[in-house]
């Protein structure tokens, strides 16, 4: 299998400037061809086409490139990128994805003295991120319930920020050049320009039957190391607190992506230097009843 970057290089190399190539029964030449790059970021499409035809109409393939067995959509997911991808109201769609699994979160275990499948022993729960894949993917997943509309929106980029789609091509700023209008699903990079063009589906006819899975994927602050993975935008997060002396703890639905990793674990941090936990067994004394934890077997 290429890696993503080649396949890109791949199919880019198939369309030389000066050459032509025929698409939906008609002959174009090759005016510009490459990969849009935003300012900043990413845009959705991978390789742009520009061809001009004898009678000097114009068309752009726009194509947003997708290995086959390529199961993230979109991991580490921001608020921003939230609502580049699912418009104004991505904290509404968001929201009602967690608490269609909230038993999941309010089920699983924050504390954990012994390891437990991938949880390591000695870790605490900090929250959980919010990724997009076009599968399940563990207990706290489910499918996302969007429109044929917000489908269309999410795989061609029609909510990218303005920088995004009018992306630079070899140098040139390209009005909505960041939009895809073409997918290719690709597993081989051994193809013909042919091949490529009977592959193209448009986004708009494409995005109907598919279905976007979204999964939740615990951040945890590992108690031996002193560490956690870094300000991950967090879809739930733990609120940590201390009541009476002892640690308890809250789970946050509300305003999703807008509490990262590093505000909720160095809150953490602290509460346990408050309550002058030097090793990990330290914590048996002063949690919470509330709060779940796994002992092991």
């Amino acid at each position: 299998m290429p890696d993503f970057i080649n396949t890109e290089h791949c199919v880019e190399k198939l369309f030389p400037v000066g050459t032509t190539f025929s698409f939906e029964g008609k002959k174009y030449q090759v005016a510009l061809c490459g990969k849009p790059r935003p300012a900043r970021g990413e845009c959705k499409t991978d390789v742009y086409i520009k061809g001009i035809a004898s009678d000097g109409e114009a068309r752009e393939i726009k194509i947003s490139v997708k290995q086959k067995n390529a199961d993230f959509l979109e991991n580490k997911m921001s608020f921003d990128r939230a609502c580049e991808i699912f418009g104004k109201d991505a904290s509404g769609i968001i929201k009602q994805c967690l608490l269609s699994i909230q038993d999941s979160f309010v089920a699983d275990n924050l504390v954990y003295f012994e390891k437990k499948g991938k949880t390591g022993a000695h870790t605490m729960k900090l929250g959980w991120k919010f990724e997009l894949l076009n599968k399940l993917s563990g207990e706290k997943s489910g499918a996302l319930k969007l429109t044929e509309e917000q489908k269309y929106d999410i795989f061609a980029g029609i909510n990218l920020s303005e920088n995004k789609k009018n992306s630079s091509v070899n140098g040139q700023i390209i009005k909505n050049s960041g939009v895809a209008n073409y997918i290719l699903n690709i597993d081989d990079e051994n193809l013909t320009q042919d091949t490529c063009l009977k592959m193209l589906q448009p986004i708009e006819e494409y995005a109907k039957f598919q279905t976007i899975y979204f999964a939740c994927k615990a951040l945890n602050y590992r108690f031996d190391r002193n560490k956690w993975d870094g300000p991950r935008p967090l879809s739930v997060y733990v609120d940590w607190f201390v009541d009476n002396g002892k640690l308890d703890a809250h789970l946050a639905f509300d305003n999703p992506l807008e509490h990262n990793g590093n505000e909720v674990g160095e809150k953490l941090r602290n509460i346990l230097n408050e309550l002058k936990i030097k090793k990990f067994d330290d914590l048996r004394g002063v949690l919470s009843p509330n709060v779940k934890c796994y002992f092991g077997k």
